[in-house]
């Protein structure tokens, strides 16, 4: 499927829209500048690892929770003791893949691992969950290829004609998404490093 096929059967918003969401929440741009600057400010030696664990743990929650799982996960890194997992990760994918970081495997999962990436400072990466195809009006929980092939497609033309790094057009669109197209009534769109220099329990 080309691309004006697919932005006919999804409907899917003008370049110039998207352009004009990126611009008014441009204030997200440094969305991952920002964490990785906090995340290795915190965990210093651990921020490989850490941000790995992060990417791994990311999937369908927000967050704080997130930046929570990941640093109970990292403890028992750090102390080398068996994972108790009740604390919150009950997925089988997300367990399999920690149980990878930690015998430095590769892990599984396009999405974590373009988030991991864009976490340790490759802006160049488009990183697509649910809230992304919300923002290119797409009703599924998870991008198929044709997804990632075309959103990357348009992302990288929207920081081509802003003069911004793809993954800063994606997180300002993200947080478009997490603003404009949330039905909860909880719209966080914060970075790690809110939680970071505030504390994740706060």
């Amino acid at each position: 499927m080309n691309l004006t096929t697919y932005r006919k059967k999804n409907r899917t918003p003008s370049n110039k829209h998207l352009l004009s969401k990126t611009i008014q929440y441009i204030e997200a741009k440094d969305w991952y500048t920002k964490s990785l600057d906090a995340i290795k400010s915190k965990y210093g030696i651990h921020t490989e690892v850490f941000i790995d664990l992060l990417a791994v743990t990311s999937p369908r929650t927000s967050v704080k929770i997130n930046l929570r799982n990941a640093e109970t996960t990292l403890k028992y890194f750090i102390l080398d003791k068996k994972i108790d997992f009740s604390y919150g990760l009950a997925n089988k994918a997300i367990k399999n893949n920690v149980d990878k970081i930690r015998v430095k495997k590769k892990y599984g999962g396009q999405k974590v691992n373009k988030f991991a990436k864009a976490l340790k400072g490759d802006l160049s990466q488009v990183v697509i969950d649910s809230w992304m195809l919300k923002v290119f009006n797409v009703n599924r929980q998870y991008p198929l290829p044709n997804d990632i092939k075309h959103i990357e497609t348009i992302i990288k033309n929207i920081a081509d004609k802003a003069n911004l790094k793809p993954a800063e057009v994606q997180a300002c669109l993200w947080s478009y998404a997490k603003t404009e197209l949330n039905n909860s009534t909880f719209k966080e769109d914060n970075d790690f490093s809110f939680y970071i220099k505030g504390g994740i329990h706060e």
